[in-house]
């Protein structure tokens, strides 16, 4: 029997834990065989950091990148590698665009009709570009009461580029409304509504390729945040929502590694309130066994899909569909099921 054909994995993860061991678990699969009928083995290792010439050549059919929103230098390198065919995840123009732009993602789901809370994007209070009343001269007051009346009290300001909950402020009235927009800066920020429920606990989907994992998570500042373990926390119908939810914001922003966050109103409806995590959280003290390793389990089955079909990825996501559906004149809930029914394409493309 000839030997097995290498489908070579690269992964940027430096001292991360999950990485080292992600790249142990792809290596420990065994053959199998691709839908070409050609015997394949993945082979993975952490990414070489060196030059790049212009007519470079890859060795590599897929990467996963967890770290180029620290290690810059990768994010053109990454993306020179897609334009030549290999599946990067997540695709870096997805990753750093969505990552530092939160209001649009917020905008493109709510227009394809996924809930999400009243939210109103506001200009930076501070720009070192415009200072003189002059430069001024386009600028409106706002209307405050229109949008307090819309989101309500207590609310939530945050910025459309943000992470790990920096910067991030509940205004109880409209005096402290004001406070922390002034105290914003140059950050664009975003004021939305702070849905009412009875928990104290939200839903944080790992998602990863095709798989999608909702766990009850408790948000608490200074990374005091916990997930629990908990089976049938969500009802068949929230549940159903939920992942459906996610599959339209993932395919959406061309993600195929995201964490999406809902929380439940008062009466069980989930709304999408954060959704623009291309790194999730992999640490195996927060996560525990049981998610650390559905975590793992489900890049080992994006790297064997991927192998399967063996054929060179898209340079970009294709998001211009969803735009096509966003555009037509129908209700939300019809924009939904048409982009739920695109999503579903490629989430269950291998259960054919």
């Amino acid at each position: 029997m000839a030997a097995p054909k290498p489908f070579n994995v690269g992964l940027i993860y430096f001292n991360e834990e999950f990485g080292k061991h992600l790249e142990e678990r792809l290596n420990a699969q065994e053959a199998f065989e691709n839908l070409n009928g050609e015997l394949v083995k993945l082979n993975a290792e952490h990414v070489a950091i060196h030059e790049i010439g212009l007519d470079f050549d890859s060795k590599y059919e897929m990467l996963v990148d967890r770290a180029s929103h620290y290690f810059k230098h990768s994010m053109g390198v990454f993306m020179m590698y897609a334009f030549k065919g290999v599946r990067v995840v997540n695709n870096p123009m997805s990753f750093h665009y969505f990552i530092a732009n939160k209001d649009l993602g917020f905008f493109v789901a709510h227009q394809l009709g996924v809930n999400v809370p009243p939210t109103y994007v506001l200009p930076p209070k501070k720009t070192k570009y415009l200072q003189t009343p002059e430069d001024f001269k386009h600028h409106k007051v706002f209307d405050w009461h229109v949008m307090t009346k819309e989101v309500g009290f207590p609310c939530i300001l945050k910025p459309a580029e943000g992470r790990a909950a920096f910067h991030v402020s509940k205004a109880e009235h409209i005096d402290e409304l004001w406070h922390q927009y002034d105290m914003s800066d140059e950050r664009i920020m975003t004021l939305q509504k702070m849905v009412p429920t009875k928990h104290d606990w939200q839903i944080r989907c790992i998602c990863v390729g095709r798989t999608i994992i909702p766990i009850k998570y408790i948000f608490r500042d200074l990374d005091a945040s916990e997930y629990i373990y908990e089976e049938g926390f969500l009802t068949e119908e929230q549940g159903n929502k939920v992942v459906n939810m996610a599959r339209v914001i993932n395919r959406a922003f061309g993600y195929e590694m995201n964490s999406v966050e809902f929380i439940l109103d008062e009466e069980g409806e989930p709304w999408a309130i954060d959704f623009n995590n291309p790194v999730p959280d992999a640490r195996r003290e927060k996560l525990g066994d049981v998610f650390y390793n559905d975590y793992a389990d489900a890049f080992v089955r994006l790297a064997r899909e991927t192998a399967m079909k063996s054929q060179p990825a898209p340079y970009l996501p294709c998001l211009n569909e969803y735009a096509e559906i966003a555009r037509k004149d129908i209700s939300r809930e019809e924009r939904f099921k048409e982009a739920l029914a695109l999503a579903n394409e490629y989430y269950e493309e291998f259960d054919k």
